[in-house]
């Protein structure tokens, strides 16, 4: 068995399981001095954000905010979010060649393993991160309902947004926390530009109505 776990073909998957036993050693280690690389991870983790937009709602640009929603990128700790990725990854990686070589008898390449894995590791990430998800604490000090963001000035980040065409926009909250929201204008003639600011003015189901900002 540990040949097999160590065999060639399985390089990859082997560094990221070894890699998901450095970082929970790493943290247990830093528990113990009262310190966590999970705060470090967040600190400098690009997805500190509570993402405000309806995944299934339809952007013309297509955006990030969705697939960073979808990923539970930004609903769950980088760390933990990492871990989850490696430990599908390496596992997925590991059941595949195990099929292939006991099942079909194949030996195929290690990038085709990869690749399948990679894939697998995406949709069970995504699987597993909602219920971690609505299992991890919430830090209420500095949680912000989506209710408040009325009156707030607001930047388009990708496309465009008409009336019926929502665009990606980004805001910062009382906390400096960056939230991203979808906004549409009120009337059908009116178009908001990619980095043009605006003001939310009202929530309705998919997306925010917004006004140009007039600083």
């Amino acid at each position: 068995m540990f040949e097999f776990l160590v065999a060639d073909i399985n390089t990859p998957f082997a560094i990221a399981l070894g890699t998901v036993l450095i970082l929970g050693l790493l943290e247990g280690l830093g528990l113990l001095v009262g310190m966590s690389i999970m705060s470090l991870f967040d600190q400098f983790s690009p997805f500190e954000m509570e993402v405000d937009v309806e995944l299934e709602a339809e952007v013309s640009s297509g955006g990030l905010t969705s697939l960073i929603g979808w990923l539970y990128l930004n609903k769950l700790p980088m760390l933990v979010w990492l871990v989850l990725f490696l430990s599908s990854f390496a596992i997925a990686g590991y059941t595949f060649n195990y099929l292939n070589l006991n099942v079909l008898s194949l030996t195929l390449p290690s990038f085709v393993a990869s690749l399948t894995a990679f894939v697998a590791a995406i949709f069970l990430t995504r699987a597993f991160g909602a219920p971690l998800a609505r299992l991890m604490p919430k830090n209420e000090t500095s949680a912000v309902s989506s209710n408040s963001f009325a009156g707030l000035v607001a930047k388009i980040t990708i496309g465009k947004a008409t009336k019926d065409s929502p665009a990606e926009a980004v805001l910062t909250d009382q906390y400096n926390q960056k939230h991203y929201v979808l906004v549409a204008p009120e009337t059908s003639n009116e178009i908001f530009e990619q980095s043009q600011q605006v003001v939310l003015v009202e929530k309705q189901e998919k997306c925010w109505i917004a006004v140009k900002f007039n600083a």
